[in-house]
């Protein structure tokens, strides 16, 4: 069953081997799986929370996130860059 909320997300994101978590980073960074959360209906801001928090991930894992995949919604790369901060995530 896929994460319904940002704190199920983080829960999620943080469960995943290494291994998985490039795959499925990858699957989470495409417009057709943006177009998924946004009909669920998630808001922009929290997908790109949700994008934010597979990039810190990898930076916490010490890996490069996967890069230029074709159909990329954002790239990880530059939303570590960009200085974003995760939202802090509350139950509500």
């Amino acid at each position: 069953m896929r994460p319904n909320s940002l704190p199920e997300w983080a829960e999620y994101i943080s469960s995943l081997t290494s291994d998985d978590l490039r795959d499925v980073a990858i699957a989470a960074n495409t417009l057709v799986f943006v177009r998924t959360l946004q009909e669920e209906g998630f808001p922009g801001r929290d997908i790109v929370q949700i994008l934010l928090m597979f990039a810190k991930r990898f930076e916490s894992e010490g890996e490069d996130p996967p890069e230029g995949i074709p159909g990329e919604y954002l790239s990880y790369g530059g939303l570590l860059e960009s200085g974003l901060l995760p939202m802090p995530i509350s139950e509500d």
